[in-house]
């Protein structure tokens, strides 16, 4: 770590050369391990609503280099619409590599930790020469750049060098940038940006400084929810996306859909959830009446059926009938009562119990659709087969589609006496499907990192009800957590240069990390059941590493130290959805919001 006194006097002088005619002296030659060989330095200049302005060179002295970096900024047609003296506003990014290694780029991966040719985004970088031109691809790069794989990073390495300009196919840009004759070197660096009167040092990109405590995490929870509101549209409904390196709404992983502005209605109901959270936080009643508005838009998307010949509704969006927006739909408009006792949307309530119920088979098998484009000619799926069935299976549709119906069970008034039996037959035949049928039948479709939180929500709420505390259902919460936590990173297991993958996820060890939010709402879940069945120990186990998932999480938080290459603050207080990929999308904010929320009671 610098000295901050000389970091703060050497970026304070950058802005004076900047600014004015006089130059840098040698007196900053000796605060970094400068060395003429190897040490490219960049500055960048960033300012919101300005494209920024960045400059490289290597020169035989650190005070040349920077010398002629600022002289060539200076010459930018852009320059000029930087108001360098002000520290508020233009923010300073200097970046110097520290070290250049082999690559051997036809191995390139993400995926072996131990690997010589593993590229690590926002930590490592790479020199490539194509045509006689040396590049320079640098490891904050990662970060500003939105890349986090190994055919992100060769496809953006292909715009840069012309070689997209031959084919419009990623696969084949990716294919070329990996063959000869282009000469690729590792590089790893040093950076430090501005922020108003402080120099911090970046770690993979982003800032290294992180406040972690009961405070800042209702504050920076507080702050994620009000970004929901502060991105809802006037119909209720939610921001779905964001690209703030592209600082685009429209969603390229939807690409053939006939709106651009994809949204999803299971999501858009999280969304929901997450404002009851920030209600329970603070008392802000302007989230109960967010929460309302939300809940008439999911209400714009029903449609109605009978179900023993009475009412029963779902959400109809995007052609389909998911069962897991019935679920997570019933789970909002439940939230949103039980903290109210309001019974404008009891007829909604009923009409969704009752949906969810006629999804339950013989077997206990939720279906997952009720209308899916693709079965019936999209119109509603009865009786299919188990073939179809398979077909339609999700994982995570069951374990929503019950938390709605626990939470209903427990908390909602005079519910009427047949339908009461009727949820607590199918609610525990669902739960002997998934517990004890489920691995047996759909064997194949478990990945080695559990993924089921949702179940895990559900379980928690039903062992509550008389009858269902089982202890198979008990294990299931404990095992699925155990496995998570055995799947990882931690102190232990993490190489020096990931030290920011502690409390994330992996399926594989030596996967780029998941610092995974859902899952953690599955692993709060497993702890608030530990309390409820009074084991202490069990509960102390999952709070340690709770408090490390929680940490790492905050690494994807977008603070106003870390947004510095953002053209303007739209993603300002969101999270991430990974550690250097620059999307937001409700759910990153949606289930960060409520893990933290729920983590935060504990405290």
């Amino acid at each position: 770590m610098r000295n901050s006194k000389d970091l703060n006097s050497f970026f304070s002088d950058i802005r004076i050369s900047l600014e004015t005619d006089v130059l840098l002296m040698d007196k900053y030659d000796s605060l970094f391990n400068f060395d003429k060989t190897i040490s490219q330095v960049y500055i960048t200049l960033f300012q919101e609503n300005n494209n920024s302005v960045r400059w490289g060179s290597r020169r035989d002295t650190l005070s040349k280099t920077l010398n002629r970096v600022i002289e060539k900024l200076k010459e930018n047609n852009n320059f000029s619409n930087f108001s360098i003296s002000n520290t508020k506003k233009c923010r300073i990014l200097f970046e110097i590599v520290t070290k250049e290694y082999d690559c051997n780029i036809r191995n390139l991966t993400t995926l072996n930790m131990n690997s010589p040719n593993r590229f690590e985004p926002g930590v490592n970088g790479l020199i490539y020469k194509y045509k006689g031109v040396t590049r320079f691809f640098m490891p904050t790069d990662g970060y500003t750049k939105s890349i986090m794989s190994v055919n992100q990073l060769l496809n953006y390495l292909s715009k840069q060098c012309g070689v997209s300009k031959l084919t419009d196919k990623i696969s084949e840009r990716v294919n070329f940038m990996r063959c000869e004759p282009i000469e690729y070197t590792f590089i790893e660096s040093e950076a430090y940006v501005s922020f108003e009167d402080r120099i911090m040092e970046l770690e993979r990109g982003y800032p290294l400084e992180l406040e972690f405590n009961k405070d800042i995490i209702a504050k920076k929870t507080i702050k994620s929810i009000d970004w929901l509101i502060k991105n809802m549209n006037k119909d209720g409904s939610f921001l779905y996306y964001y690209d703030s390196y592209k600082n685009t709404i429209v969603d390229d992983m939807h690409p053939d859909m006939i709106d651009p502005l994809y949204n999803n209605i299971l999501r858009h109901s999280g969304g929901t959830v997450t404002l009851i959270r920030g209600y329970e936080l603070n008392g802000n009643k302007l989230y109960l009446q967010k929460a309302k508005e939300s809940i008439d838009f999911l209400l714009s998307t029903f449609r109605t059926h009978k179900y023993k010949k009475e009412f029963a509704c779902y959400p109809f969006f995007n052609k389909k009938s998911k069962l897991g927006g019935a679920g997570i739909g019933l789970v909002a408009i439940m939230h949103y009562y039980i903290k109210t006792g309001d019974e404008c949307y009891r007829k909604e309530m009923d009409g969704l119990v009752r949906h969810i119920l006629s999804r339950v088979d013989k077997d206990g098998e939720l279906i997952g659709y009720y209308i899916h484009p693709k079965f019936n000619n999209s119109k509603a799926i009865t009786n299919p087969s188990d073939d179809i069935k398979k077909e339609l299976f999700s994982f995570y549709y069951p374990g929503e589609a019950l938390l709605g119906l626990a939470l209903y069970y427990l908390h909602t008034k005079d519910i009427e006496k047949n339908l009461k039996e009727d949820i607590k037959i199918k609610s525990k035949m669902a739960l002997d499907f998934l517990v004890d049928v489920r691995p047996i039948k759909y064997d194949y479709l478990f990945d080695s990192l559990p993924a089921d939180a949702w179940l895990m929500q559900a379980i928690e709420e039903w062992i509550k009800v008389d009858g269902f505390k089982k202890q198979n259902y008990i294990d299931f919460v404990f095992n699925d957590t155990k496995t998570m936590l055995e799947h990882m990173y931690t102190e232990e297991n993490t190489l020096q240069t990931n030290k920011d993958y502690i409390g994330g996820f992996y399926y594989d060890y030596g996967d780029h990390v998941y610092h995974d939010a859902s899952r953690c709402e599955g692993i709060v879940s497993a702890y608030y059941l530990a309390k409820y069945i009074k084991d202490e120990e069990k509960a102390k186990w999952i709070m340690n590493n709770m408090l490390l998932s929680a940490k790492g999480l905050m690494k994807t938080f977008n603070s106003e130290e870390s947004t510095y290459s953002h053209p303007n603050n739209k993603a300002l207080h969101s999270f991430r959805f990974k550690l250097t990929r620059q999307w937001v999308r409700v759910d990153s904010v949606q289930h960060a919001a409520c893990f933290l929320s729920r983590l935060y009671k504990t405290l």
